[in-house]
């Protein structure tokens, strides 16, 4: 029993002194897409937190295989707090439709905190009469299957949200993948299909020079920068909550002190009036949750993006 004991305190003094050191080297940033992308937001914060640390906070960006390559990067990392992934919510989305993946969101990653948020938008161009959502579930019951909607890809967030809203209004339309959003958002505004689901902030530009109509955000609530626009909930599809998220995870097993160092530095940096600014700049929201809160998200994502892909048979390789 004394040995037992002495084991345990030796390990929370070894625990406590390598929290205390952290970081004391380079702390790498995975991310999985391209540059110009999910990457804009995570590089206002990365300059934050090495004035914090007093070490380069390095964003790597690793794309590939719909973000998955970069998962896979971190899940095989050591578990030591100086490798993370920038997690976006398609990720609660890729765990449950790719069939040969080398990891699990849920099994090989551990939580540290969401930073920021953003609504998506459903979108339509002047091809569509309707001016609003309930104008639009008619319009799409009376004519099945011959609205089509753009996305940017088969599997991304827009498109299981888009199919999400057709379950809960009983709609048929086309799905038309794109590769990437701003494909996709092109498409809208040439015609090439008559609405979209996607990051609101993708097609603000053309919303506001009227070249394309935002009927509903899909968010809880209002976007701050579009208070004009109602809620999907709101215009008549009760219980309607989508957003696309940003946070932070590192490998399973990185110890819980250096996750809660991680994440408490991440809130004292979205607190600055500077980030958060800039953060808006870009469209998004700063929406600061802990490891224990972004965990609880993930686990309802999951559940709902593999109920979703269930429904509509949605499985890719």
């Amino acid at each position: 029993m004394r040995l037992r004991l002495l084991a345990g305190l030796i390990a929370a003094v070894l625990a406590s002194a390598a929290v205390a050191d952290y970081p004391d080297r380079p702390v790498r940033f995975v991310v999985g897409f391209p540059p110009g992308g999910s990457d804009i937001s995570l590089r206002i914060l990365t300059p934050k937190l090495s004035e914090l640390w007093g070490q380069p906070a390095v964003v790597d960006n690793r794309p590939g295989a719909a973000g998955n390559l970069g998962a896979d990067i971190v899940a095989k990392a050591a578990p030591d707090g100086y490798t993370v992934l920038l997690c976006v919510n398609s990720y609660a989305i890729n765990t449950t439709v790719y069939r040969n993946l080398s990891w699990d969101l849920l099994r090989d990653f551990a939580p540290v905190g969401r930073y920021a948020s953003s609504p998506m938008a459903v979108v339509v161009n002047d091809k569509v009469p309707a001016k609003n959502v309930a104008e639009l579930i008619a319009f799409a019951k009376a004519n099945p299957g011959k609205l089509n909607y753009g996305s940017a890809g088969s599997g991304t967030a827009p498109h299981l949200a888009a199919e999400l809203f057709a379950i809960r209004t009983g709609v048929q339309m086309v799905h038309v993948p794109y590769k990437g959003s701003a494909p996709s958002v092109t498409a809208l505004i040439a015609k090439e299909v008559d609405l979209s689901f996607g990051a609101l902030s993708a097609f603000e530009a053309f919303i506001k020079d009227g070249r394309a109509r935002a009927l509903a955000v899909t968010t809880a609530e209002r976007f701050s920068q579009l208070p004009s626009v109602p809620t999907l909930s709101e215009a008549g599809v009760p219980g309607f909550d989508v957003d696309i998220w940003y946070g932070l995870v590192v490998p399973a097993k990185t110890p819980a002190a250096v996750i809660k160092k991680i994440s408490e530095d991440l809130k004292r940096v979205l607190s600055d009036p500077d980030t958060q600014a800039k953060l808006r700049q870009r469209g998004l929201d700063p929406a600061y949750l802990n490891s224990q809160q972004l965990g609880e998200l993930m686990r309802r994502d999951v559940a709902r993006w593999r109920e979703v892909a269930n429904r509509i048979k949605l499985t890719l390789d």
